[in-house]
């Protein structure tokens, strides 16, 4: 795992900026299928490395060093991957698990109407035939959607929460996307995905009709840990770049890093990112309670990213909002921790539910 992901962070550090400035990672893709990267969390019976959360949460957040894009892409496909290793059966597994190995895939949960609001939200019609479903729909937000071959959709079978049924389905006729220019983790292949009369077998259920929302927080829960750990490799490289400009830029006969009133505001994004840091990868390591940890380590991890982004950016100060500066590029990546994965206010509500409980 440690030489792929380093082979791959230096290659990705290359581009990071045209994949921000293009909103598109071109050839790197095939690069990140190369890597073996993909296969993280793959169970090596199906020929992946076999990790768990821990490792995940390395992965993301040393790619978000480079490109929080990139790591964005592969903590979503290892989702998607876990979605299929808690819930799929052996049949399944089987099938897609190799797949996953060589080829992104993605859970496509977001729609128009919201995204934190599950139950409520979903409207793509899953229409049973036969033994076959007919999905009709549009996803969107949906990260690794431009390039994705296999989706986790969760689709609308019945009424209410209950109402929902995940499916695997792979790409293919009646599935057309739309890129969304997004203004952060930009490259990611955030798309708008849509289905028409695209045919699934019953045998791709997810287990079994009506326990869509269950796959759905099952695995959206655990796997913010990892998204968390994003955010801590985003403030890290902004901490790491502030400390640079701060040594070199001169100010009042020295340079900034000579001012205490850097210095304070630097130490403050030190003390921060290392409480992050011990955070997520205590709860990795020993999962307790997957929906409130989770929470916890979003919500904590936003913050402290979005505060080291906005503290490099001010170090930097006029060139730190130019649009090739680095800092400015984690400045937007860090606000999208605030939404994508569950919403900032709905983690305050699982939180409250677990405190109050």
């Amino acid at each position: 795992m440690e030489k792929a992901l380093e082979n791959l962070k230096s290659v990705v550090s290359e581009r990071a900026r045209d994949i921000d400035k293009n909103n598109d990672m071109g050839d790197l893709i095939n690069k990140i299928k190369d890597s073996g990267i993909l296969g993280l969390i793959v169970p090596e019976e199906y020929g992946g490395m076999g990790k768990g959360y821990y490792e995940a949460c390395i992965a993301g957040e040393e790619l978000a060093k480079v490109s929080a894009a990139v790591s964005h892409s592969v903590v979503v496909h290892g989702i998607a991957v876990d979605a299929l290793r808690m819930f799929g059966n052996d049949d399944q597994k089987r099938e897609f698990m190799p797949k996953m190995l060589r080829s992104f895939a993605t859970i496509a949960i977001t729609e128009g109407r919201g995204g934190s609001d599950v139950g409520g939200a979903v409207s793509l019609k899953a229409e049973k035939s036969g033994d076959t479903y007919i999905l009709n729909g549009t996803k969107t937000l949906i990260t690794n959607g431009m390039f994705a071959d296999t989706f986790i959709v969760i689709g609308r079978t019945g009424e209410g929460s209950k109402g929902l049924t995940a499916f695997l389905v792979e790409r293919g006729d009646g599935i057309s996307t739309t890129k969304i220019n997004l203004s952060g983790m930009r490259g990611s292949g955030l798309a708008s995905v849509r289905f028409e009369n695209v045919q699934v077998p019953e045998s791709n259920v997810l287990v079994g009709e009506g326990k869509g929302m269950r796959v759905a927080l099952g695995t959206l829960a655990p796997n913010r840990i990892p998204f968390a750990a994003m955010g801590l490799g985003i403030a890290e490289r902004c901490l790491e770049l502030a400390i640079e400009r701060a040594k070199t830029r001169k100010a009042f006969g020295g340079t900034l890093s000579d001012l205490q009133a850097v210095q304070f505001m630097l130490a403050d994004v030190a003390v921060e990112i290392e409480a992050l840091r011990r955070t997520i990868y205590s709860i990795a390591g020993n999962i307790q309670d997957s929906s409130y940890e989770g929470a916890v380590v979003k919500i904590l991890s936003a913050k402290v990213a979005k505060k080291a982004a906005d503290t490099a950016v001010e170090i930097f100060g006029g060139h730190g909002l130019n649009m090739s500066s680095d800092v400015e590029r984690a400045y937007r990546d860090a606000k999208v921790l605030d939404i994508a994965e569950g919403a900032t206010e709905v983690m305050k509500l699982l939180i409250a539910r677990k405190i109050f409980s």
